[in-house]
């Protein structure tokens, strides 16, 4: 039934348009509401028997998970039924291709056309999260780009419902090429898992590269393990702060990536505008931010202001006591008393009055024992020299520690160092030449003599025709041809020149 064309429940099947692993599509019309739709017919004849209720569980999972959304960047479900056994869903006939075939087909999107995809996307997911349903199968194919350039995200086949048990927590589902570290592990999963699958698509709309690739034990061990090269190293005309997007996407631990679609589109946004990215606490959520508690060094200033603080209010205790005592040393004495015993009889206290004459006689010596008294406000001259006690151990103390860390920088002597050094092998002559140019993306293609001489970064010197040397720089290798970026603009006189390695 799924190969010939006939009647399913109410819909006229007309045309086939497309096989999955799972379903065919064809193109239906509805004879009751009289509209064409896409039909999609589960594939019984690819199945063990002992799959099939397994895979149609799973197939009537996509019409519940996409059926309760509705947003314009998803496919809507209109219907879901059964044909001789066979589960069928009934959704929206779109007009337009997969986004997989525009990038097996070779085709470099334009970065405008790039940031509008990836936001369409983001928004879809955005919208899905907040509903509770996690796709979890987030790649190429699954999303449809209509003609007017909408994307359409489909197949929520393998989708997670919060609230539903049809799907294991730790279930591995999904494409290998397109999984995050999470799913390889048998993890549970949110929705920061289809933002991980988010940024191997747009790496490869970046660059024209996948991030991760190779066989399905190879891609695990990339993901699981190895960052990707930076999309700047492949595409030099990208700005780095697309750096710093993906390696936020591309981060092994979910805490670590943008925490909703909506920050990542906020991210993607910043970047096409030529906007600065916010800091780490202003671009993460609040609950996923752990700011670390100020080093107790930075209390250490504080606590030496109070301490001099402390200092100063005792020197001037000391100084107001000192200025006190010397007020009352300079105060005249009054003799009276004494003049009073040496002569009762004296009606008059005539030496009282000649007491002030006195007064220059204490005066003569004036400052100098009266003003010595402050200085011990400059006692607090051997606490700075008791600190730089501590200080000059800390030093000593510091420069051992990097005398040790430099010992185990220094690579150990050699067990024998007479023994008589082979001569090593001369290296193969380098022989390359530039063989085309790639105006779209600046580079020189250059063909090797042999594969792997040269690696990314590498400089390269091109010789044209005219003696006129060119500087390049390897951003991409792939088998014998490297693409180099050359220093100024490409030139026709480039192909065919030799080229040297620095």
């Amino acid at each position: 039934m799924t190969d010939s064309l006939g009647t399913v429940g109410k819909y006229q099947l007309r045309r086939q348009l497309g096989r999955g692993a799972m379903g065919v599509v064809y193109e239906a019309f509805d004879t009751v509401i009289e509209r064409n739709v896409a039909l999609k017919l589960l594939r019984t004849d690819v199945f063990a028997a002992e799959q099939l209720a397994d895979v149609g569980v799973r197939f009537k999972r996509e019409a519940h998970s996409a059926g309760k959304l509705s947003h314009p960047n998803i496919v809507t479900i209109f219907d879901y039924g059964e044909h001789e056994g066979a589960p069928y869903i009934v959704m929206d006939l779109m007009s337009g291709q997969e986004l997989s075939r525009r990038l097996e087909a070779g085709a470099r999107l334009p970065l405008a056309e790039t940031v509008r995809i990836i936001t369409e996307l983001l928004a879809a997911l955005s919208y899905a999260h907040e509903g509770g349903v996690v796709h979890r199968d987030i790649k190429p194919s699954n999303l449809f780009l209509l003609r007017d350039g909408t994307l359409k995200v489909v197949d929520f086949g393998v989708a997670r419902v919060e609230s539903s048990e049809l799907t294991e927590t730790g279930a591995i589902l999904g494409t290998p090429a397109y999984m995050s570290p999470e799913q390889f592990l048998g993890l549970p999963v949110d929705g920061r898992s289809d933002l991980f699958s988010v940024g191997i698509i747009l790496y490869h709309l970046l660059t024209g590269d996948r991030p991760f690739s190779g066989s399905p034990t190879t891609i695990m061990q990339k993901v699981l393990r190895q960052d990707p090269i930076e999309p700047t190293a492949l595409n030099p005309t990208l700005v780095h702060d697309w750096d710093t997007v993906i390696k936020r996407a591309l981060a092994k631990k979910p805490e670590q990536r943008f925490q909703s679609a909506r920050q990542f589109a906020d991210a993607v946004r910043f970047v096409a505008e030529g906007r600065a990215l916010p800091t780490a606490p202003e671009f993460l959520n609040d609950a996923t931010v752990q700011v670390p508690p100020p080093p107790p060094k930075v209390e250490a200033p504080a606590r030496q202001s109070r301490s001099w603080i402390f200092a100063i209010v005792g020197a001037v205790a000391a100084a107001a006591a000192a200025a006190g005592t010397a007020v009352y040393v300079m105060r005249p004495s009054p003799p009276a008393p004494v003049l009073a015993v040496a002569s009762p009889a004296a009606p008059k206290p005539a030496p009282v009055v000649e007491s002030p004459k006195a007064a220059p006689i204490a005066e003569a010596p004036k400052p100098e024992p009266v003003v010595e008294p402050p200085k011990p406000v400059a006692q607090p001259e051997p606490p700075p020299a008791a600190k730089e006690r501590p200080k000059q151990k800390l030093a000593e103390k510091k420069a051992a520690r990097q005398a040790e860390r430099q010992k185990l920088l220094e690579p150990p002597p050699m067990a024998y160092v007479d023994e008589p050094r082979r001569p090593a092998p001369a290296a193969p002559s380098f022989r390359a030449k530039v063989v085309s140019l790639d105006r779209s993306w600046g580079f020189a293609v250059v063909e090797l003599a042999e594969r792997g001489s040269v690696k990314i970064g590498d400089r390269l010197t091109a010789t044209v025709s005219s003696g006129r040397r060119v500087d390049m720089v390897v951003r991409r290798v792939s088998g014998n041809l490297a693409s180099a970026v050359p220093d100024g603009r490409l030139s026709d006189d480039l192909v065919g020149a030799s080229v040297t390695r620095h």
